[in-house]
């Protein structure tokens, strides 16, 4: 797929955009919150902002492969910021926008459903994000990172660890309709961005 001269701007621009916040607003997230609420909420509304800025992208430039490529641009951007380079975030951003690709394949042009689905889709990665990058960094098992969930998911949640198959529906399901959420919002807020840039 080929782009223009100006839909590469685009690109570079909700990239940027993807990037800075990533830098800024997840840096400062990460302070205020607690290390248990941290694991959870923070990558959930990192992952939500990611999903709504990379999707009304999607809107300007409505290419196969434009969301990934919005999603580099801000993994570029992660890497070299001052914190330096974390494996996880860029792991992250990169696997959210190629799930956003994928759900929007769904549809040949962008629909409502199709930014609902491609956002739950990406969203859903921060759900497993922890299993795979836990086993890939140090070796953990999924037994003792998903224990390590249900711990915190019973304290977030505020009932007994033994409610474990609660727990674990729960946090998937928050996160899918979180995803959801950003896709509606995004296609709602994009067409009303595009709508007076074209103006």
């Amino acid at each position: 797929m080929r782009f223009s001269v100006r839909e590469l701007v685009y690109i570079a621009i909700f990239g940027a955009i993807w990037g800075a916040l990533e830098i800024t607003v997840g840096s400062y997230l990460h302070v205020i919150f607690p290390p248990l609420a941290d694991t959870f909420l923070v990558g959930l509304i990192m992952a939500s902002i990611g999903v709504v800025v990379a999707l009304i992208g999607r809107l300007f430039v409505p290419k196969t492969g434009s969301v990934l490529m919005i999603g580099i641009v801000a993994a570029i951007l992660k890497m070299i910021s001052i914190g330096g380079v974390k494996l996880g975030p860029l792991v992250a951003i990169l696997a959210e926008s190629l799930l956003m690709e994928l759900g929007l394949l769904t549809a040949r042009r962008p629909r409502r459903r199709s930014f609902v689905f491609a956002g739950a889709l990406a969203i859903t990665w921060n759900f497993f994000h922890k299993f795979i990058m836990m086993w890939l960094l140090f070796g953990k098992g999924i037994y003792e990172v998903y224990v390590g969930m249900i711990r915190q998911g019973a304290s977030l949640l505020r009932i007994d660890v033994s409610y474990a198959v609660v727990i674990i529906v729960v946090l998937l399901f928050l996160r899918i309709g979180a995803g959801g959420l950003a896709g509606w919002v995004a296609w709602d807020l994009g067409r009303v961005v595009r709508d007076r840039v074209a103006r």
